[in-house]
């Protein structure tokens, strides 16, 4: 049985091209259980990151859609990110 498990230096290059090649290899912008900031409302709300998938977020629990979060004001790793968002009228 395989199992899930992350990328780490002891992938050859050969082996890494191959998972982007079968279309094994994602990169998910925010690290599962870290925090991170949504915009909404013109104001910054910390959240946990419970789940990534390819066209969603789960952010304490709820889920939601990367189109929604761009539309609501984004999804930040750090408050600054998420200030600095607001400040440019995001």
């Amino acid at each position: 049985m395989q199992r899930t498990m992350m990328l780490n230096k002891n992938f050859t290059l050969d082996q890494i091209n191959h998972l982007i090649d079968t279309g094994h290899i994602f990169v998910a912008p925010l690290g599962l259980n870290s925090t991170a900031y949504i915009v909404i409302n013109h104001k910054p709300f910390m959240v946990v990151v419970t789940d990534v998938s390819m066209f969603a977020i789960q952010l304490s629990g709820s889920w939601y859609a990367w189109d929604e979060l761009e539309k609501m004001g984004g999804v930040y790793a750090s408050e600054f990110d998420a200030l600095k968002a607001v400040a440019n009228g995001v």
